[in-house]
């Protein structure tokens, strides 16, 4: 049997090929993908805290205002209102709802005017704090500063409202008028007043009917 040349001439320049290649080091690099495995994950923050934020590095957990740091907190127009809760222990939300059972109310104490009470004090202003202190239901207030509008329509909630209030010499009457009441009854709130030092001067509640008003009053000399 004759030999096939043709079939040697064919696999005779293969194999020069091949040894070339493997005498040259050949090398193999596969094409890259991107998968959305190597992008940033939106979930898990950056481990450099130092570009996350600043809302982000709050410490939320501290609560207690410094009566020092007058940027922080004190440093107020004339009268202005903020929904900041810097005196509030969340536990004491569920601790009153227990003092004070809806079901024990009578309706017709509350068709009556509230005085919270009056006291001296050579503060340069006020803070007066207020919250729903039992059911968030809806009740809103209008308050009134020596007879004047500051705040016409405030919805009264779980967490403190802050009215900042800078004293005048003489009289400082505040109002609290009861635009509505909510769903579960009269229109309540539990009030505090702290000076410009964080010292607390007095807390009082109201239950008011619509239309009636809690005033608290404020003696400077």
């Amino acid at each position: 049997m004759k030999p096939d040349w043709k079939f040697f001439g064919f696999l005779i320049p293969l194999f020069f090929s091949v040894f070339t290649l493997l005498g040259q080091g050949f090398e193999f690099n596969p094409q890259e993908f991107e998968t959305e495995g190597n992008k940033e994950s939106l979930l898990l923050p950056k481990k450099d805290t130092d570009d996350l934020p600043n809302y982000l590095k709050k410490d939320f957990f501290k609560n207690t205002p410094d009566p020092n740091n007058k940027n922080e907190y004190f440093d107020r127009p004339k009268i202005q209102m903020d929904k900041q809760e810097t005196f509030v222990d969340p536990g004491e939300y569920y601790l009153n709802k227990l003092r004070s059972p809806e079901k024990e109310k009578n309706p017709n104490d509350f068709k009556v005017d509230q005085y919270l009470g009056d006291f001296k004090s050579n503060a340069p202003f006020v803070q007066v704090i207020f919250r729903d202190h039992e059911a968030a239901d809806g009740d809103r207030v209008k308050i009134l500063f020596n007879d004047r509008v500051v705040e016409a329509n405030v919805l009264l909630q779980e967490r403190f409202k802050r009215l900042k209030v800078d004293l005048i010499s003489g009289f400082n009457k505040i109002d609290f008028v009861a635009l509505n009441q909510g769903e579960s009854g009269p229109n309540t709130a539990e009030i505090r007043v702290y000076d410009n030092e964080g010292m607390l001067l007095m807390a009082n509640q109201w239950n008011l009917a619509t239309g009636t008003k809690a005033t608290l009053i404020v003696a400077k000399e």
